[in-house]
């Protein structure tokens, strides 16, 4: 979809923003328009373009971008570019448009659709803006659909239409850099189909509230080849962006005889963002409040339901090659997870097990570098020794929390990359790991009542676990510290482990 969003807003001309610097023409604005399109790999032609009492008309504007096995085309009609006497132009196009999308993959089927567009009172102007133009839009209502849709030229019975309620946003292109805002109360998308070949039907609807959304950079990097980027990355270009979502809703259901589902569910809100340079990639998403609901003829309960409170995912991975250290890091949180009690009790109907949420949370970060170029994808394919090295590993956070026991860890450790025999191709570590597990032996208790372990294997387990941990500072609490010397020496609480 946001192929889509990014040419209507291109073909809506995306005006200025803040006061004028100095007085920007009608010319200059169109000029301007165009050459943002080509940022983001699109094509703007007027059939004919004239210029009468400070107004500009470009005929029968066409807009088109060819990506990957998949092209989009399209014809505005006319656009008019009309000075307002304090150095911002206004512009206005057409209310309503199309645009006509084609997919040809070299392997699979060849998709053709439409693409309808149409904004209600449309608000646009340009101006000048840090040394560059800046265009901006408000519109109530902006609507797209999908119509026509065919597949190897066969007509697929499809109804897709969207609707984004009191949305705005500015682009400002100053230099070979973009900066873009968004924002809209409300997103509606409502979908319909059916198959061609049978009797199986679906319907589904999304929404969305308080939607924001942000980046800079240059905009060719958001529809470029994939293969261009790791050119693109070493010239120099960068891109930064994030989104937030508020309160979210979806639902989905589908038919084929005698076989049904349906999914529907909410999520309280999320936010996600993006930075990219020839340096690292960082990557973070958030989501709160999330509670998906299933069920279905597959299913053998009338529904199952899931909810998390709150799920995380944060990466930072360097990509320079480089002689120094470099930071990297994975978090992944997924708290407050619950599950329906029907699930429950198909393999706990006597409730022996606490049913309070679960979570799983945990932080690995540190540092290490690239021996190698990896944007290369020669030197990538065909390394010469050892790709990177690994320096040191901090791990914190960790918790795992589930059917009363707990456990949590934490540890540091270093890495001798010149050492690479004591562990067998691994440089040598040097640090501690230290945990705390609570509830394990009530939990394997339990487990034993359900008939799932056998009581001599679960007393064999603890029997096992007074090598590694020892009593801590409550009932069924135990502790560890497993630590790991250069020499190759692994101990628990001190004790050495024989690895072999």
């Amino acid at each position: 979809m946001k192929p889509f969003l990014r040419l209507s807003a291109a073909a809506a001309a995306l005006c200025a923003a803040s006061p004028a610097a100095w007085s920007l023409t009608a010319e200059e604005a169109w000029e301007a328009w165009v050459g943002m399109a080509a940022e983001y790999g699109e094509q703007v032609t007027a059939a004919n373009t004239s210029m009468s009492g400070g107004v500009l008309t470009a005929s029968d504007v066409a807009v088109s971008m060819e990506m990957e096995e998949m092209t989009i085309s399209g014809t505005l009609g006319d656009v008019t570019m009309t000075e307002n006497g304090d150095g911002t132009v206004a512009i206005a196009i057409p209310p309503e448009f199309q645009l006509m999308m084609s997919v040809a993959p070299e392997y699979g089927e060849k998709v053709e659709l439409n693409i309808d567009f149409a904004m209600d009172d449309l608000d646009m102007s340009a101006a000048d803006a840090d040394d560059g133009v800046a265009f901006t839009y408000a519109a109530p209502s902006m609507t797209f659909g999908i119509s026509d849709m065919k597949v190897d030229g066969e007509a697929v019975p499809l109804t897709f239409t969207g609707t984004i309620g009191n949305s705005a946003g500015t682009y400002t292109k100053a230099g070979e850099g973009i900066a873009s805002q968004f924002t809209a109360e409300t997103l509606q998308i409502d979908f319909e189909g059916r198959d061609p070949e049978g009797s199986g039907s679906g319907k589904g609807s999304i929404t969305m509230a308080d939607i924001t959304s942000s980046s800079t950079g240059q905009g060719q990097m958001f529809f470029m080849d994939p293969e261009q980027l790791p050119a693109m990355l070493k010239a120099g270009a960068s891109m930064q962006g994030s989104t937030t979502v508020g309160a979210t809703t979806f639902a989905v259901e589908g038919v084929d005889g005698s076989d049904n589902f349906a999914v529907s569910g909410k999520m309280d809100g999320g936010t996600g963002s993006v930075t990219l340079n020839a340096e690292q990639v960082l990557y973070a998403v958030n989501y709160t409040g999330f509670d998906v609901t299933m069920s279905g003829s597959d299913i053998p309960l009338p529904e199952v339901s899931l909810g998390m409170g709150e799920t995380s995912f944060n990466v930072i991975f360097p990509l320079a090659q480089s002689t120094e250290p470099k930071p990297y890091m994975l978090a992944v949180g997924l708290n407050d997870v619950t599950i329906a009690d029907g699930v429950w009790n198909m393999f706990d109907p006597g409730t022996v097990l606490p049913r309070d949420p679960a979570t799983l949370t945990f932080n690995l970060a540190g540092t290490g570098n690239w021996l190698i170029d990896i944007l290369d994808e020669e030197a990538l394919a065909n390394p010469q020794g050892m790709p990177g090295e690994l320096h040191s590993l901090n791990i914190s956070d960790v918790k795992l929390n589930v059917g009363g026991a707990e456990l949590t860890a934490d540890g540091t450790f270093t890495f001798d990359n010149s050492d690479l025999m004591t562990f067998g191709g691994m440089p040598a570590p040097d640090g501690t790991l230290r945990a705390r597990l609570s509830g394990a032996n009530g939990l394997l208790d339990n487990l034993v009542t359900m008939g799932f372990v056998p009581a001599d294997q679960a007393n064999g387990v603890k029997m096992m676990s007074g090598m590694f941990f020892r009593p801590g500072d409550g009932p069924d609490v135990l502790t560890t510290e497993i630590g790991v010397s250069p020499d190759g020496t692994v101990s628990a609480n001190g004790i050495p482990i024989p690895l072999q």
